[in-house]
């Protein structure tokens, strides 16, 4: 018996010190946030002092070793994150994640980013003034320093693998993944065709759709179907990469004659997938003659949103479509071959080895007209006559791009009109840029490479690659993109809205609705004016007017069941805010699905019912065909009889009782918005059960819906829980009467490593709609923690 309790207390001492040591490992593998260090690659040194979120305040005697400390603090924290987004953009996530990414590194390969990434590297080291190249060269040194000498996070241990070196080529990748950011729209292109193809033109006016009556119109959607396939994985890796593509965002700023401060006031949101870590790091950076307040993409040195104490500005996404389609003639004689105008000119083939974790490499061929590359091969039903090559012109690959000198200008800028010289260098990017500053100055830029194609083109269709009678004609000149200074209203926002058009051009692309964008400048001018109080009331603004007026239809087009009457006055009460203790919201979704459902189901089938209800089509279209009582949709196709919309309405009202009574049960008092409507921040380690414990934050009940101000969006189902899939990355706000104390939150914290105390820490400031201020002055981080980074001699 003795020996046994030897044993069993050998046993637990055992476990407790291996325990031990793997917490204190782990522990070792946090940030330092406070210390001494000696990095080879330092001039005069810097110092780092971390507020009490996590920012670091980088303080430091010349520009170099300013951006040298950045790149290491910002490693420190991001990183894992950093190294996800390079193995997207050059192929290479099956070389660490295994053969099930194989197919999509073969679509990232194809879009070929690396290459433009390449090109603009090339460029940029050749052309780039030298300050500018300095700066960059410094944050790569700080980045690589910290993978030399500083603890690698646990994701690399778990994932068995080490980063490589990061160079210019990897910044302009970064990038060039942000050019992605509007093709999640094109998904809608195969739906609307194939209800056409199936039931007709009558379907698709409810949709606000244009006729599909003539052949060109079938190619048009017929384009849509390709890119759609195209970007099929391509979506995908929205669940699994930690910068996901952008989805909309806010932005607005009002003249000094609209603020109570006497001064101009600026607001921006940027709307982004949920991850963790979440897209955006902050950081403040000081040297002799420089001061800035910014958000920073992982692996960028300089802020994509900022501010210092004279000018701000803000983004959101100018989804301009700038892809094309080119049906290419293929030499019968030669399969090396394409006709170019007049000859026949040779692919241009690049082999590659994709490396696969656990398995034998894979050969990869990409074939390149002079449009871009050859989409065939890895998408091989591309069109019914699989002998016709289809290339993909895509503008970023054309572009030698510009975007890193445009943010070191905009971050340097002296003025309204040295930041103004910055905007046309934007350009793989579509951005609706709106500027403040102390100054009075406010505007907008409509910056991106919008492409210039020949008057006769459509180009909604596959185009003519042989002739070159159909090819691109270049870009339009910066003047002619949409802007506007210093309106005579002094109000400017935009929410992924249409713009103004500039001497008639038409901007084709994937905009949204307009109800966020309608609905802030309702906000904006309820009053005479505002104060930056009023701009936090804004962002987090959660009322649907919209919703309100289909709420009042529906009401006047059904009969009260009996047993009903309660959910009929909660509804009826209802005021039009998705906020968390609401219970006419948890009704009012649930019913907007079962009415959609129930008048669409019996045409498109479940698939592309459930890809269609949570499409920007159908949520832009809503209204429209709900106040159409004469729409085809209303009838059921499989039934002799002829429904109505009352009938529909009272089929989904029906309909909505029963689910959400035996979801919530029968006390209307716990049916809250909150209830069914959480956030969960994922991690991508997190995706596996028992990480998802550790490395996930959340769950939080949530606030918002899909097309408020507060746009914390998710997909209309019928099980009626809505997890949100995406949301605000930043919440910003500045009133340039205190330049010194902006407001900022980001969904969880500053640091991707889950044992930092900086991982999760303004995750309950986001959720229940407070800020933090952004400090400036040195004076006011007293109680801050300081790493202190010396040059080391050998």
């Amino acid at each position: 018996m003795k020996i046994l309790k030897r044993v069993l207390l050998s046993l637990v001492i055992l476990i407790i010190v291996v325990a031990a040591a793997v917490y204190f490992w782990l522990r070792s593998t946090a940030p330092d946030y406070s210390g001494t260090k000696y990095l080879q690659g330092l001039r005069a040194g810097a110092s780092i002092v971390y507020d009490g979120f996590g920012v670091p305040h980088i303080y430091a005697k010349n520009v170099h070793d300013a951006y040298f400390s950045f790149g290491y603090a910002h490693a420190q924290d991001r990183l894992f994150q950093m190294e996800m987004i390079r193995l997207v953009v050059q192929g290479k996530l099956s070389e660490v994640l295994g053969k099930s990414l194989l197919q999509t590194d073969k679509y990232m390969r194809t879009l070929s980013i690396n290459q433009m990434a390449k090109q603009s590297a090339v460029r940029f080291l050749k052309e780039a003034d030298r300050p500018i190249r300095e700066a960059v060269q410094a944050y790569l040194d700080g980045i690589n320093s910290f993978i030399d000498n500083g603890k690698l996070p646990v994701e690399f241990i778990l994932l068995d693998f080490k980063p490589e070196k990061f160079t210019v080529e990897d910044v302009f990748g970064t990038i060039g993944y942000m050019s992605l950011t509007f093709t999640s729209a094109l998904k809608e292109d195969p739906l609307v065709y194939r209800i056409y193809q199936k039931y007709g033109n009558a379907y698709l006016k409810d949709l606000g759709v244009d006729s599909l009556s003539n052949a060109r119109h079938y190619y048009q959607y017929k384009k849509g179907m390709i890119l759609a396939g195209l970007f099929k994985d391509i979506n995908s890796l929205q669940d699994l990469i930690p910068v996901p593509i952008w989805e909309g965002s806010n932005n607005w700023a009002i003249s000094k004659e609209h603020s109570k401060s006497g001064k101009v006031l600026l607001g921006n949101d940027t709307h982004i997938k949920y991850s963790q870590p979440p897209v955006w790091y902050e950081a403040y950076i000081e040297y002799p003659g420089f001061e800035f307040y910014g958000y920073y993409l992982a692996g960028v040195p300089f802020a994509v949103v900022g501010h210092n104490n004279h000018y701000g500005w803000g983004i959101t996404i100018f989804p301009f479509d700038n892809m094309d389609l080119y049906a290419e003639k293929q030499n019968p004689d030669n399969s090396h071959q394409y006709w170019q105008k007049d000859h026949w000119q040779n692919y241009r083939i690049v082999n590659q080895s994709i490396k696969v974790k656990g398995d034998s490499s894979v050969d990869f061929t990409l074939r390149y007209t002079n449009h871009g590359p050859v989409l065939n091969d890895v998408y091989r039903s591309i069109i019914d006559n699989s002998a016709t090559p289809v290339s993909l012109w895509w503008a970023p690959l054309h572009l030698k791009s510009t975007a890193l000198e445009a943010l070191y200008y905009i971050n340097n800028a002296t003025g309204f009109d040295d930041f103004k010289k910055a905007m046309p260098l934007i350009d793989v990017v579509g951005l609706n840029v709106v500027y403040g500053d102390t100054d009075g100055n406010i505007a907008l830029w409509a910056c991106g490479k919008i492409p210039h194609h020949p008057s006769h083109d459509n180009t909604r269709i596959i185009l003519d690659g042989a002739s070159g009678k159909d090819d691109v004609l270049g870009f339009y000149p910066f003047e002619k993109n949409p802007q506007i200074e210093n309106p005579s209203d002094g109000i400017l926002n935009t929410s992924n809205n249409a713009p103004v058009r500039v001497d008639g051009i038409l901007y084709p692309g994937y905009y949204s609705p307009g109800y966020r964008a309608r609905r802030i400048r309702q906000l904006l001018t309820a009053k005479n004016k505002l104060s930056i109080q009023d701009m936090e009331k804004i962002q987090y603004d959660v009322h649907s007017n919209r919703d309100l007026r289909l709420t009042k239809l529906i009401l006047n087009n059904i009969k009260t069941r009996s047993g009903d009457e309660k959910i009929v006055e909660s509804l009826r009460n209802w005021d039009g805010n998705y906020d968390t203790a609401s219970t006419g919201a948890v009704i009012y979704t649930q019913l907007l699905y079962f009415v959609l459902r129930d008048a669409m189901f019996d045409e498109t089938g479940a698939e592309d019912f459930n890809k269609l209800v949570s499409s920007n089509l159908v949520r832009s279209s809503i209204e429209r065909l709900f106040t159409n009582d004469s729409s085809v949709w209303w009838d059921n196709i499989n039934t002799k009889a002829k429904e109505s919309r009352a009938d529909i309405f009272n089929r989904a009202f029906s309909e909505t009782s029963v689910a959400l009574k035996n979801q919530l049960g029968d006390d209307l008092s716990k049916w809250k918005w909150g209830k069914v409507h959480q956030l969960i921040n994922v991690h991508l380690i997190g995706r596996k059960k028992p990480f998802d414990k550790y490395f996930n934050v959340g769950p939080f009940p949530m606030h918002g819906s899909n097309e408020v101000v507060d746009k914390e969006a998710f997909a209309y189902n019928e099980n009626g829980v809505y997890p949100v899939t995406s949301g605000p990355a930043l919440r910003f706000l500045i009133d340039f009467s205190d330049p010194e104390h902006a407001l900022s939150v980001i969904p969880t914290g500053q640091s991707g490593n889950v044992l930092s105390p900086h991982y999760a820490d303004q995750a309950k400031l986001f959720v229940s709609g407070k800020y933090r201020i952004q400090i400036t002055k040195k004076d006011e981080l007293k109680k801050g923690k300081v790493l202190l980074l010396f040059p080391k001699t050998e």
